[in-house]
């Protein structure tokens, strides 16, 4: 491994700002370009202001709408697919070989969690028979009669329902869309019948070394500035990483990638545009927690799993982006029966201005509200009465609809 790479928080924020696509709001052409670039983006179900993977690809990619990334993953030309890397995400379909033999680990795992139960083979099959006869089946089963039983979460669900996702997970099933994000599945072979699992030879899949080189090259990459473990670095080995000490920061180096030191080097170059951005709660730039108080100074929590009487910023609030600096964080929700964009608290840091941000910080709610189809914004009480009246002020002047409560 090299000489450690000496670097100020400045040049670092700057570099990951760059490195997600975020120098600018939008600045991204498409979707595609947008996976791309982040390695994958983590899907998730909750919906108060949008959910996590259009907020996601919504903050990068010039005019967003929620139909594109369902193009590009359920679309005539596939290019994206759905599956665990840990967590849910939409991933190039070009990385679909390297999840194959995670697919016939499952289905070769007995247990509850990936193989079929004996109850359940007779409930595949017939499940199986129904899909090559009619097409896709919704997730709820379809109708498929065959009882309850528990899910991993606790809860109760229906038998047919536990079988189509572990033959989702087993690579028998694809997603063949989502209405509402439930989702439909339908037969790999009918829908990607060149990445069929069980339609694969070993001799066209990577090799076992490649998967797992490409799978925690893949992991880092979408970190860009990380803390590898140790087993990492000797998988991929030492002179593929390159340790970044942040001046002023805690003893205990960050790492990036060989060939994008250079760049971190040279990141105080880098252009940043004076706009503001709204994040979600897992964007990349913000994921690593620990990251983020080193290299923004900024301590965020996602705190919908948090009981409402702990929470500090609320339930879904979302980092405030103004250049390369997170000034702050604001808790949105859309009523859709009254078409109303709800802020129900603004935060801003002790540093950022009220006076000096909200111009930028407006013009970016009025796109949310866009987004959103929102005919008007609703501010609450926010902790900081004169931030309020400032924000509330520049919606006005922006040609926005804005109630206070």
């Amino acid at each position: 491994m090299s000489d450690v790479l000496q670097t100020e928080a400045a040049a670092a924020r700057r570099f990951l700002v760059h490195s997600f696509g975020l120098q600018s709001p939008q600045s991204l052409p498409d979707v595609s370009t947008a996976l791309d670039l982040l390695e994958f983006v983590q899907m998730d179900s909750i919906n108060v202001c949008g959910r996590i993977h259009d907020l996601i690809l919504w903050a990068r990619v010039r005019n967003y709408q929620t139909l594109l990334l369902d193009d590009l993953l359920y679309g005539p030309a596939r290019r994206a697919f759905e599956y665990y890397f840990p967590n849910l995400c939409a991933l190039p379909l070009r990385d679909y070989p390297y999840f194959v033999r995670d697919m016939r680990a499952r289905a070769a795992t007995p247990g509850r969690w990936h193989g079929l139960l004996p109850e359940e083979i007779l409930v595949a099959a017939r499940l199986l028979e129904r899909l090559a006869a009619d097409g896709p089946l919704r997730t709820r089963g379809g109708g498929d009669d065959a009882g309850h039983t528990t899910s991993g979460w606790g809860t109760r669900m229906r038998v047919a329902t536990r079988v189509l996702e572990k033959l989702w997970l087993q690579g028998r099933l694809t997603v063949h869309r989502r209405e509402n994000f439930e989702r439909w599945f339908a037969l790999t072979e009918q829908v990607l019948p060149q990445m069929a699992p069980h339609h694969q030879t070993d001799d066209k899949l990577p090799s076992q070394a490649e998967e797992r080189e490409f799978k925690c090259r893949k992991r880092l990459r979408a970190r860009r500035l990380f803390r590898p473990k140790p087993a990492d670095i000797s998988l991929l080995g030492a002179s593929a990483f390159v340790p970044v000490r942040l001046k002023g920061a805690d003893h205990r180096p960050w790492y990036v990638f060989r060939e994008d030191a250079e760049t971190l080097a040279q990141a105080e170059a880098l252009p940043i545009g004076t706009e503001v951005n709204l994040l979600a709660p897992l964007d990349p730039l913000v994921y690593d927690r620990e990251r983020t108080r080193n290299v923004f100074d900024f301590d965020y929590t996602w705190e919908v799993y948090t009981p409402a009487a702990k929470r500090r910023w609320g339930y879904y609030a979302l980092p405030i982006l103004w250049g390369d600096r997170l000034a702050g964080r604001i808790d949105p929700k859309v009523d859709r029966k009254t078409k109303t964009l709800i802020i129900n608290s603004l935060w801003l840091e002790p540093w950022a201005a009220a006076h000096e941000i909200a111009p930028a910080l407006t013009v970016r709610l009025a796109a949310f509200q866009k987004f959103h189809g929102a005919h008007q914004i609703v501010i609450q009480q926010t902790p900081d009465a004169a931030v309020r009246a400032v924000v509330e002020e520049a919606l006005r002047m922006n040609g926005s609809s804005v109630e206070a409560l």
